[in-house]
């Protein structure tokens, strides 16, 4: 599937290296720094909680020092390192916002501005271009719920496009040139792979990290002379023919929008409010409506009924409280007895109450159902409409939600610092000035 007309790995090269901040509209820059705030807030989070301990174990037992700092923490470690532990970080938990996007093109614009010593406005230079990079090839999995594209075969697309937007953040802050970047993009084209099946285990979240810490191996690569095709994403036997059959409609569509209007303007930032996959938001939102206005004890429940979303939950009936994030059954459960859902809930103590696990069990499949149904022993059956999940809107919502996601780990006085310093980041004359109030004891 020879695609000349497209010359992709050139539009992607080119808008990186031609991108600027100061033409960046208003809107798109409140949403970059909302997007950064809520990633660091999130990533700080996991340091706390079980898939920390062990990253930060490996930290301190298999990576060296350097310039680069590891959010949370009072570690500092090479770009690359700092790159894949990070990103792992800051997916740690499903709580980063909804397409992943910002998790990988932060820590690897983060790690590179710290280690070159740019200024605030280089970092979300390489931070937005990176962003909207992966967003000109979301189309590529744009219709895996209908079973088209690589996505519906499997392939996730933080590991696939992940690595190349990686490239291009770090291409920007080290200011490679045209050639060097199509290169680190061809050398990311094929440095990729996440699974679907990852879902729901800490693998999931590593895959962001590896595509963090892989662009920026392959910028640096690139900027040392290495080598790659020029043509590695649209070439014959490249990365889309590889990942193929892609309808060509869809293919024709990628990066048609890049540098007329950023991603970040007209579609945000979509902010979770829950520690879960997107794809449980909308049944859990039920259930919180429906327990609300409806006085139920949960060992009066003989079922749930609902679309559980086995496709992509895939973690139905978990073994572990981490997969809990990926599991219908467990996220109603949880917020029928507790009435919420908090991030520190997916753990094997929550899942392995009694209540849950009954509950758990009695939790049943209704394909493409739009209500919630709980039927009581007595035979009553209270339903609820599953309605679009929400977001969290606006610096307030967000800048509340880094709070209580850094209590514990970071003092006041370094909570709100940050919230200052993320508000005019693009003013800063140093990047690593933020990062010395990231660091923790």
């Amino acid at each position: 599937m020879e695609i000349p007309s497209l010359d992709l790995s050139s539009k992607l090269a080119e808008f990186t290296v031609g991108f600027q901040l100061d033409a960046v509209p208003a809107k798109a820059l409140e949403n970059a720094k909302i997007a950064i705030l809520d990633c660091l807030g999130v990533a700080v989070l996991a340091t706390r909680q079980e898939i920390g301990t062990i990253l930060l174990n490996f930290a301190r037992n298999n990576v060296g020092t350097g310039p680069s700092t590891i959010w949370g923490t009072p570690l500092k470690t090479t770009p690359r390192d700092a790159a894949l532990i990070n990103g792992t970080l800051a997916h740690g938990l499903d709580y980063d916002d909804r397409n992943h996007s910002s998790t990988y093109t932060l820590a690897a614009s983060f790690a590179a501005a710290e280690a070159r010593d740019v200024s605030g406005a280089k970092m979300m230079e390489g931070f937005i271009a990176g962003r909207e990079v992966r967003s000109a090839l979301d189309g590529l999995f744009s219709k895996r719920s209908s079973g088209i594209g690589p996505g519906a075969r499997g392939w996730h697309s933080n590991g696939i496009l992940g690595p190349v937007a990686a490239a291009c953040s770090v291409s920007k802050i080290f200011d490679l040139s045209l050639q060097q970047t199509r290169t680190a993009i061809g050398l990311a084209a094929g440095s990729c792979g996440a699974l679907t099946r990852d879902g729901g285990t800490m693998a999931k979240p590593f895959r962001v990290g590896q595509a963090a810490a892989s662009g920026m191996t392959c910028a640096l690569l690139a900027k040392e002379g290495l080598t790659s095709d020029d043509s590695a994403l649209e070439g014959r036997y490249g990365l889309i023919e590889a990942l193929g059959p892609i309808p060509k409609e869809i293919v024709d569509e990628l990066a048609i929008k890049l540098g007329k209007k950023l991603d970040l303007e007209t579609v945000g930032v979509n902010v979770k409010p829950f520690a879960s996959c997107t794809a449980t938001h909308a049944g859990l939102e039920a259930m919180l409506r429906l327990v609300a206005t409806n006085s139920i004890a949960p060992t009066d429940v003989e079922a749930i009924e609902a679309d559980l979303k086995p496709y992509p939950l895939v973690r139905q009936r978990p073994t572990r409280g981490f997969e809990g994030r990926f599991s219908m059954p467990f996220c109603l459960a949880m917020t029928l007895i507790y009435r919420s859902l908090d991030p520190a809930d997916f753990t094997n103590e929550r899942l392995f109450e009694p209540l849950v696990q009954q509950l758990i069990s009695r939790t049943h499949h209704v394909l493409d159902s739009r209500v919630l149904t709980v039927t009581l022993k007595d035979g009553t059956r209270i339903t609820e409409p599953i309605q679009p999940h929400t977001n969290l809107k606006g610096s307030d919502a967000v800048s509340e939600k880094f709070q209580k996601s850094v209590a514990g780990c970071l003092k006041d006085n370094q909570q709100q610092k940050i919230l200052e310093l993320v508000s005019r980041l693009d003013e800063l004359t140093s990047a690593a000035e933020l990062a010395r109030h990231l660091s923790a004891a």
